[in-house]
């Protein structure tokens, strides 16, 4: 069962011919259901590193991992940098298994913002620490409290997630997004589980 598949170029042809690529082999007339199982759709070569997506994901929003410290963080060439970051064994299956999600009926990944956030965030909460994720607009703050609240439903025992939102239409978006990973919203401007 394939998970992840990553179409490679040569470092003279353009990452967005792979994207290109990968997404024609989706259609129907191609291999359409050998992307039944895909979770993670990659495209790279030795120039300009790697781009990642879901399924049906249209090319401009592909999006690039950017790490700056960690492991591999000092590999020179880019693809096999952020190959090494994105597709080493424990942090794929997190990415898939804690990172997807379906926002109104659309498959979604995160951005490495978005994971880095909620990780810094476990990290206090199991500190029993407060804190703050700052974010700007349209950088995906309704995805990622949908993925911190959902790890916290499954990691801390009898743990509750309190959203308080300021806008009707953002509470509707949250329920859509969290269907399955949380059980509850109340209120038009407040979403318990």
């Amino acid at each position: 069962m394939a998970l992840g598949v990553l179409e490679l170029k040569r470092s003279t042809v353009s990452v967005t011919e792979g994207i290109r690529q990968n997404l024609d082999n989706q259609k129907k007339s191609f291999i359409q259901p050998f992307f039944s199982t895909m979770q993670w759709v990659m495209a790279g070569n030795d120039s300009e590193g790697l781009r990642y997506a879901t399924i049906e994901t249209p090319e401009k929003y592909y999006l690039k991992w950017f790490e700056e410290s960690g492991p591999h963080a000092c590999e020179p060439n880019p693809l096999d940098r952020q190959l090494l970051q994105v597709c080493a064994k424990e942090r794929f299956l997190e990415l898939i298994h804690d990172f997807v999600v379906f926002d109104a009926g659309i498959k979604k990944v995160c951005r490495q913002n978005q994971y880095f956030g909620v990780k810094a965030s476990q990290e206090f909460i199991r500190r029993r620490e407060g804190g703050m994720i700052w974010h700007t607009q349209g950088s995906g703050k309704s995805l990622t409290m949908v993925w911190l609240a959902k790890w916290i439903r499954e990691n801390r025992t009898g743990s509750r997630v309190l959203i308080i939102t300021d806008r009707t239409e953002l509470t509707s978006r949250l329920r859509k997004c969290s269907r399955g990973s949380m059980s509850r919203f109340t209120a038009p401007g407040a979403a318990a589980t």
